[in-house]
């Protein structure tokens, strides 16, 4: 069964994200956790990728892994200062380790490079959709953004960009760092408003570290609701009772979405494999 069919034919379900450790880091650290989650069956296991494709043979290294698990892999790939005959390469490495399956995104501009250089060949994650679909070989996932991108006008242009991802050829979507359970349950309507039938899953981000969440969100430009920003007032110099309410507050986040109907699920596990774990247990996801 394909990832799509997948996707299409559970009503719920969940996949997970890790990221591969830096160059001089032992790779077997993320294995681990992956070892420890892969017992609960995700749909499929997404593999981020640094800044400019700076970690790159290690994102390939990585997904090729989870392969090997028997899992379903996705490569992310990001088109930031990359022509087409870059990425046909990092695809043709991909396809040769038997990942068929990528998150195909804009990426973050690395350091010392401008904007002006950085989308002279691909200036937004679309071009980089459509480019990719020619190839007819791979199942495409795109970013979606629950608030709005930091670069839209508002919400609605950014439902507009979303749907021309799908017309273009995104298969499915993934959302982005979002804690408002609320701007979620109004993301989803606008989508089905708009007709994008693609599937999409609700990306939840643990509440583990409070300068991470601050740090992110403002990254990100996404909103810190009043009860998680109680959290960090009331815990945050305590760090097992901020973990303790932050899995707490993921779990809640899930099992309230799911009495919206929103049952797909894409853990963050930012390699935190036994708190990743809780939430998983507590919510019932698997």
């Amino acid at each position: 069964m394909s990832l799509i069919e997948k996707l299409n034919k559970n009503d719920h379900s969940f996949s997970l994200e890790f990221s591969p450790p830096k160059k001089d880091m032992p790779v077997s650290s993320v294995y681990g956790a992956m070892d420890k989650l892969a017992r609960y069956n995700p749909d499929f296991v997404s593999i981020t990728y640094g800044a400019g494709g700076s970690n790159r043979d290690r994102t390939v290294e990585v997904a090729s892994h989870v392969k090997d698990m028997g899992l379903e892999a996705i490569a992310h790939l990001t088109c930031v200062g990359a022509d087409s005959s870059q990425i046909n390469h990092i695809l043709d490495t991909l396809q040769h380790k038997g990942i068929q399956n990528v998150l195909a995104l804009r990426g973050d501009i690395p350091q010392g490079m401008d904007k002006a250089s950085a989308f002279i060949h691909y200036k937004h994650a679309s071009d980089l959709i459509a480019d990719i679909k020619k190839r007819g070989d791979f199942t495409i996932g795109a970013a979606a953004y629950p608030e709005g991108h930091c670069e839209a006008d508002n919400i609605n242009d950014d439902i507009s960009y979303l749907k021309l991802k799908a017309d273009l050829g995104a298969d499915f979507f993934v959302t982005q760092l979002c804690f408002d359970k609320n701007a979620l349950v109004d993301f989803y309507e606008k989508v089905y408003k708009t007709g994008i039938k693609a599937p999409v899953a609700t990306g939840i981000m643990p509440v583990l570290n409070p300068n991470q969440i601050i740090r992110m969100s403002l990254l990100s430009a996404c909103s810190i609701p009043a009860s998680l920003s109680k959290i960090v007032s009331r815990y945050g110099e305590d760090a097992d009772a901020f973990k303790k309410a932050g899995i707490e507050y993921a779990v809640n986040e899930i099992t309230s979405l799911m009495k919206n109907d929103i049952n797909k699920f894409h853990l963050y596990v930012m390699n935190k494999a036994d708190e990743t774990a809780q939430i998983i247990k507590q919510s019932g996801l698997a």
